[in-house]
């Protein structure tokens, strides 16, 4: 019976593999670490590469498709002055995240000429801690309020277009204080950041509709070779 095995030994094993693993997830965490700091001094120079390029970053931003549903058509204005999108490691002795750092020339919008938000995560409890630079709007030009009055206003009067272009501006994300980075954070850390110029380019997008039709048509290979199958029955 079952119950009169003895499981001793591979219980051993599994905790030798166990060991390995926990061993292995550590040395990636530091080899990250090691690796995103030689990376800085390349990200350091793209950055001042691509504050040379005309509307690099507002370009990089609109071309996400996810990212773009949060950016309204007033927003296109100040995000031509964004010069400088920076992410940032945060790892102190406490704590360990991310700081979003976006510098801007001057605008008629703020007086702000750097913007940042940044989401820490105590090493030992997990908390998070999500920190942001409060906007310096100039008067009349506060796009979050704009937002969120066209928001109220009567929707009869705008169209479904109007509706999803007008009533949300991307910079309510420094107002709000998430659970986590998802999903602005992410899709800018782990989409943009990696491969700005692929998003400028508007090219990114495409290769994901590439592989979204490849698994469709592998889908439909199966299926129809089901169908001939039944049809040999």
């Amino acid at each position: 019976e079952e119950s009169g095995q003895d499981f001793t030994e591979l219980q051993e094993v599994e905790e030798k593999i166990r060991a390995l693993s926990d061993e292995l997830e550590l040395k990636m965490v530091e080899l990250d670490k090691e690796y995103t700091k030689k990376k800085r001094p390349l990200y350091d120079d793209r950055i001042k590469i691509c504050s040379k390029i005309t509307n690099f970053w507002l370009n990089a931003l609109l071309n996400h498709r996810d990212l773009q549903e949060y950016i309204s058509t007033s927003d296109y204005d100040v995000l031509r002055s964004l010069k400088i999108l920076d992410v940032q490691e945060v790892d102190t002795s406490e704590h360990q995240g991310t700081r979003f750092q976006f510098t801007f020339s001057k605008n008629p919008f703020f007086d702000n000429q750097v913007l940042f938000k940044e989401f820490k995560y105590h090493k030992v409890s997990g908390d998070l801690t999500v920190e942001s630079s409060p906007i310096k709007w100039k008067d009349g030009n506060n796009l979050i309020t704009k937002a969120q009055e066209k928001k109220k206003g009567d929707k009869k009067k705008r169209t479904e277009e109007e509706d999803d272009s007008q009533t949300t501006s991307f910079f309510a994300w420094f107002l709000e204080e998430e659970e986590s980075e998802s999903p602005i954070g992410d899709w800018i850390r782990e989409d943009i950041w990696k491969d700005p110029f692929k998003y400028f380019c508007g090219e990114a997008d495409e290769g994901e509709e590439e592989e979204e039709e490849e698994g469709e048509g592998e889908g439909e290979g199966e299926e129809d070779g089901e169908e001939e199958e039944g049809d040999d029955e």
